[in-house]
């Protein structure tokens, strides 16, 4: 019988297919990409004949995730196969960019131009063991491997529900995958569906570059984003000290949050990368000779087991500290010049800020405002800063002040390494690639490079929540996580992938042997053990 996708040639000519596809998160080629693989699949013989077993479904920013279903003769049983086919910019190509998605032309160009890449980079190259080119790691590899996946089930019936899920916009916001596990909820309730696990093909991230060693994430590092907006007091450049600079203030905060490794997590032998500052600059609308009033800071926190009532105490905590530095080096240069300065910094929280304006102005007032400031931002991890600000503006008399919150967007951490089931698909996955391709494979519990899989698994209760909701002002208005679903669809997950190197990076590669031969074999193998 003739196959679309089932050996390495045909698995290349249709991961170059997908690449060749620019997806960048945001542009056309997003919302274009799904019609491309719903044509693909569409090749496929069981889709012929079920047509209706695919579907997109409309995100909340006017992008498309699809989900391909295919159904098994009998059982319930329901392994999800999870991908995003989006991916980051391409501007660091320089003169390249055209060719970022094109791996051939991009090899080529490479080749004769060696000192783009580090020494790495350019060993791989050579080699001829790896592709490069913009989504090929991350992780159109994944969503490649799935649809060979889909198409065996197909051909040889296996008595198991695939479903094949593929969204957008995973490297921002994951308006695809919170949009999706409402389907897939749906898809369970009518099809009366046991889902045993989520299996996620993100591609394995390489602890240095010589690493070709493969490895098995049994859980998904969690993201949070803990903010701060310092509105200090303006006045002219000229008399600085009659004002208070934000810039000034969030100095302080940045040198006690960023690089904090006391903030950071531990579990078994893994530890979270320490905080980072992902945006920190004054909100002035215009350039002139006023001193800077307003500052924001949004800070990356990784989680594995904290939940946001922890972030934010151990955040305050933090920021409270900071500040008090700040406010006694302020007092000291004051009194040094002869300065009087009667009010202290406040520092409080979105929600005190909140209750305090709802106070002043009535909570209707106070809500059209949110709303409308909701509306006239576009941008989740903006929305929020600008909700502060507006409250702000009209309560300057608490100024000087700090106010904490959190911005969009957030991911719970998830870990299934507790599982019976996911610790025998583990030593399964070790033992076929040891055996059949002399391939080391090894076990990390949380994969570090964020994932969709933070949505298909609940861990703990709605309680860990209630902070987050306080403290986030567009959360349950234009920022959701559909939660009842999320319980609904809750299962085991694994993230199982291609070896790559470099995401996010001008190298960005992708291991031809691992992704065309080996993970075929790898994931077919961890599919019939669950039938």
């Amino acid at each position: 019988m003739q196959t679309l996708w089932q050996n390495e040639q045909d698995r290349l000519t249709l991961l170059k297919q997908l690449v060749n596809h620019q997806s960048i998160t945001n542009t056309q080629g997003e919302k274009t990409f799904p019609n491309l693989v719903n044509q693909l699949l569409f090749q496929l013989k069981y889709f012929k004949t079920n047509p209706n077993q695919i579907q997109k479904i409309l995100t909340d920013d006017d992008k498309e995730a699809l989900i391909a279903f295919y159904q098994g003769s009998q059982s319930g049983k329901t392994i999800v196969l999870v991908s995003h086919y989006d991916t980051v910019d391409v501007s660091e190509f320089g003169l390249a960019h055209d060719l970022a998605c094109n791996p051939d032309k991009l090899k080529q160009y490479f080749l004769e131009n060696q000192n783009y890449l580090d020494k790495g980079a350019v060993e791989d190259l050579l080699s001829e063991d790896y592709l490069f080119g913009r989504g090929i790691m991350d992780m159109k590899a994944g969503l490649m491997l799935h649809m060979s996946l889909i198409e065996l089930a197909s051909i040889e019936q296996w008595d198991i529900n695939l479903i094949l899920v593929t969204v957008p916009d995973e490297e921002v916001n994951s308006s695809g995958m919170r949009k999706a596990v409402e389907k897939l909820a749906e898809l369970k309730a009518n099809y009366d569906l046991d889902i045993q696990l989520h299996l996620n093909s993100e591609p394995t991230f390489q602890q240095a570059t010589s690493d070709e060693k493969h490895y098995i994430y049994s859980g998904s590092i969690g993201k949070i984003m803990p903010a701060v907006l310092c509105y200090g007091k303006e006045t002219h450049v000229g008399q600085p000290l009659e004002g208070l600079s934000a810039n000034f203030m969030m100095s302080y905060i940045t040198q006690a949050v960023e690089y904090n490794t006391q903030l950071k997590e531990h579990f078994e032998n893994e530890s979270t990368p320490v905080p980072v500052t992902l945006m920190m600059k004054d909100i002035k609308d215009t350039y002139d000779v006023q001193t800077p009033y307003k500052t924001i800071g949004l800070f990356n926190f990784f989680l594995f087991n904290k939940t946001p009532k922890d972030v934010f105490r151990e955040f305050i905590n933090t920021v409270i500290t900071a500040v008090e530095r700040c406010e006694s080096d302020w007092l000291s240069v004051l009194e040094t010049e002869d300065y009087q300065f009667d009010k202290k910094i406040n520092v409080l929280t979105y929600e005190q800020l909140r209750q305090y304006a709802v106070k002043q102005y009535g909570e209707e007032a106070i809500t059209n405002l949110i709303d409308q400031t909701l509306q006239e931002t576009s941008e989740l991890h903006l929305q929020n800063i600008h909700v502060a600000d507006k409250l702000m503006q009209i309560c300057k008399n608490i100024a000087p002040a700090v106010v904490t919150f959190f911005a969009s967007p957030y991911y719970p951490a998830v870990n299934a390494s507790s599982d019976k089931h996911v610790s025998s698909t583990i030593e399964l996955v070790k033992h076929t690639l040891n055996e059949q391709f002399q391939r080391s494979s090894e076990q990390v519990y949380y994969f570090n490079g964020i994932s969709d899989t933070s949505y298909l698994k609940f861990d703990g209760d709605m309680e860990q929540m209630v902070i987050y909701e306080q403290n986030t002002p567009n959360f349950n208005r234009t920022y959701t996580i559909p939660f009842e679903s999320i319980k609904a669809i809750s299962a085991p997950t694994l993230l199982i992938g291609p070896i790559g190197k470099d995401a996010h990076k001008l190298s960005e590669r992708l291991h031809k042997q691992s992704a065309l031969i080996e993970l075929p074999v790898v994931l077919e193998k961890v599919v019939k053990s669950y039938i």
